[in-house]
């Protein structure tokens, strides 16, 4: 045990406490337990995040880099197709959904692909979602794509296809005297008709996994606070810490979580193909359909949550979306003085209040 180690954590954890913390105080905190944590969970990945703000792994990146591929595919398929062309073909929502969903084939698909479109699209996709459309859970559905794909020379093969050909090799043999005509026929027939069933329910489950994009947070605040709760209290046992400080981190739960959003900011994410997108803070307007909220400074102001949204370039265009969105108020930690004197009037725009800092004792926002 590093006496070093432990005296930064209760310097850190002390700060925690007084409330005198703030984003400095909770990047030392993660940095220096980073290694002590067992678990590859939550605490960990931001950890992984403070310390290396270029992220071509962990679990957050599994996700985003889920998504961005999904919407590439899509957006390859209607640059490879004239516009007016598509709107002669397609003409109901299924029609349209199977042409972006036919970019990529079942027979033969690039590993790194497979495992970014499938593995960790099973992780991000909604197990009611999945079960709903196709009838398997998470676990089944992977048992499933595993069961019926080999892996050579850097891409998955769908097994079925191999044994699809051996069966019509087969049936081009001469037929021996002794064979059973009928009970021959029938087998062949069998083994067909297995191998087809088998590759409509892989291409079936494959559309469902790749045709959904969900843009959920990639974490919970209850997630986070759960895991202070268990992970990181098995950091202050192996340090021979007073747990009593976990009672402290949920008491200042919100500003600790600021701290985070802060650190996160101006990170970045380096997709499979090399594109990368950048996180930033925003002021986040959501209403519903029965009472929408109207996007002016004003209900920014009043009734905008912190998020953080992440945003790439693809060609000529611009794509953003949420990475997390909080329930932290934006008016609790920038002033309306500040607010008025900046020029966001949209939702989402990335605001220049991007440190988390003590004014008077009190953790703000500021530029």
């Amino acid at each position: 045990m590093s006496i070093k180690i432990k005296q930064s954590l209760i310097k850190s954890l002390n700060k925690i406490k007084e409330q005198s913390f703030d984003e400095e105080t909770i990047r030392t905190l993660l940095i220096t337990a980073r290694e002590s944590l067992k678990y590859e969970g939550l605490i960990k990945e931001l950890a992984h995040f403070v310390a290396h703000t270029k992220r071509s792994q962990g679990i957050f990146h599994r996700k985003v880099n889920n998504r961005y591929t999904k919407m590439k595919l899509i957006e390859e398929r209607i640059k490879n197709n004239e516009f007016q062309e598509l709107q002669s073909k397609i003409k109901t929502e299924d029609e349209l959904s199977d042409f972006m969903l036919d970019g990529v084939g079942i027979d033969k698909v690039e590993t790194k692909l497979f495992d970014i479109l499938y593995r960790d699209g099973l992780e991000d996709i909604h197990e009611d979602h999945l079960i709903k459309y196709t009838g398997f859970n998470k676990t089944q559905a992977k048992k499933y794509l595993d069961d019926n794909y080999s892996k050579t020379n850097g891409y998955y093969y769908l097994k079925a296809l191999q044994t699809e050909r051996a069966i019509i090799n087969l049936m081009l043999l001469p037929n021996k005297k002794n064979t059973n005509k009928r009970e021959f026929e029938n087998s062949i027939k069998q083994g067909l008709e297995l191998t087809e069933k088998i590759k409509k329910t892989v291409d079936r489950l494959q559309r469902v996994i790749r045709g959904v994009i969900f843009y959920d947070s990639v974490f919970e605040a209850k997630s986070l606070n759960n895991e202070f709760n268990t992970v990181f209290e098995n950091v202050l046992k192996l340090f021979d810490i007073d747990l009593s400080y976990i009672e402290d981190i949920n008491d200042n739960s919100n500003d600790l979580l600021l701290c985070i959003m802060a650190l996160l900011h101006d990170s970045t994410f380096e997709f499979y193909d090399k594109n990368s997108a950048r996180v930033y803070l925003c002021a986040y307007l959501e209403g519903n359909i029965k009472k929408p909220i109207v996007e002016t400074a004003n209900n920014i102001f009043e009734s905008g949550v912190l998020a953080l949204y992440i945003n790439y370039n693809f060609e000529n265009s611009s794509n953003s979306y949420p990475l997390y969105v909080s329930d932290l108020k934006l008016q609790t930690y920038v002033s309306l003085e500040d607010f008025t004197k900046s020029s966001i009037n949209r939702s989402i725009d990335e605001i220049p209040w991007i440190s988390a800092e003590r004014v008077n004792g009190k953790l703000i926002l500021k530029s």
